[in-house]
């Protein structure tokens, strides 16, 4: 008995359906219509058009790397926090952006978001203890 491979739920659309459903919405079909003709979900055919009116083109985005876990208002942020008080430590602006935003971001992207933005990452001055060699120097 040969086994049949299953059709994938998730299909790319590729740049000739995508240039399809652009010119039927040139046509003036709505996303039902579009998407009842190519065998595509209405949401899929909407997504591809607003892409189209926002961004001009009809391409997929390469994702090269993970999408950024603070939004620009939050960086926006994380930056007013370190200009205003330049005492306050990245973990501290991380504690404040997860109570604020309900979701976690560490000090570690904090820190990297304050060096995009052209600021030194804020760490507290600390005295260093001193040894038994600095005191004999000091003598």
């Amino acid at each position: 008995m040969s086994r049949r491979k299953q059709p994938s739920a998730f299909d790319q659309v590729s740049k000739f359906d995508r240039g399809r459903i652009g010119a039927y919405r040139d046509w003036g079909l709505s996303f039902k219509e579009i998407g009842s003709r190519g065998g595509r979900n209405q949401t899929t055919v909407k997504r591809i058009c607003d892409r189209w009116m926002q961004e001009g083109t009809m391409d997929r985005r390469g994702r090269s790397h993970p999408p950024q876990c603070t939004t620009s208002c939050e960086d926006r942020h994380i930056v007013s926090m370190a200009v205003t008080d330049r005492s306050v430590t990245s973990r501290t602006i991380a504690q404040h952006i997860e109570f604020v935003t309900h979701h976690s971001v560490s000090a570690r992207t904090i820190r990297r978001r304050l060096q995009q933005s052209g600021l030194s990452a804020r760490r507290p001055l600390l005295g260093l203890p001193l040894t038994q060699n600095h005191r004999r120097l000091r003598r």
